[in-house]
């Protein structure tokens, strides 16, 4: 009888640790130089995805299949100051989508993006032990919501990364992701 209660014990605890991280438990969605509520009103179904910070589309969904994508003009909300990054973004959103057979325009679904975290390259930063040089890149944050023709939100995702020295390589890299990610679910 113990064998079989520390069983089960055990296959809660499992079952506990395989569960995907909620983006609400998460330090980044506790700190304050985080933008929230841009693109994404409601997080409480982000969870980590495997390539991707975080994610959560509708289980009757699939945004990669063939259809029209109307792009929302995109917003920078971060706390540096860059009059080109949003159209960059726009423009990024744009080619990847076309890049995944979705046709920019009216007509289906429609997606609000922006930008909610930004960072300059900062050589001062490659001293910091182990994470310098990845820390020094410039780096930047965005969310998109996608909704379908009735307005339903249908997939929300958010990833933050790092790459180069001007923010636009880093945001070319996490519009990658997040449409690659959009494209498989």
């Amino acid at each position: 009888m113990l064998v079989a209660v520390g069983v089960v014990f055990a296959g809660a605890a499992a079952a506990r640790s395989s569960a995907p991280e909620r983006f609400l438990d998460s330090d980044e969605a506790k700190d304050k130089a985080y933008r929230q509520g841009c693109a994404i009103t409601d997080y409480h179904d982000l969870v980590a995805g495997e390539d991707i910070d975080w994610a959560w589309t509708a289980p009757s969904t699939h945004v990669g299949a063939p259809g029209s994508i109307e792009l929302k003009p995109i917003r920078n909300v971060s706390d540096v100051t860059d009059p080109d990054i949003a159209g960059k973004v726009e423009k990024d959103f744009q080619a990847a989508f076309q890049r995944i057979g979705k046709t920019v325009g009216k007509g289906g679904l429609v997606a609000t993006a922006c930008v909610v975290w930004m960072d300059r390259f900062d050589a001062g930063k490659a001293a910091i032990p182990f994470a310098g040089p990845h820390l020094m890149q410039a780096g930047i944050g965005v969310e998109i919501s996608i909704a379908d023709a009735s307005g339903t939100v249908v997939a929300k995702v958010r990833d933050n990364g790092r790459q180069g020295h001007e923010p636009a390589e880093a945001a070319a890299a996490v519009v990658d992701r997040i449409v690659n990610y959009l494209r498989d679910h």
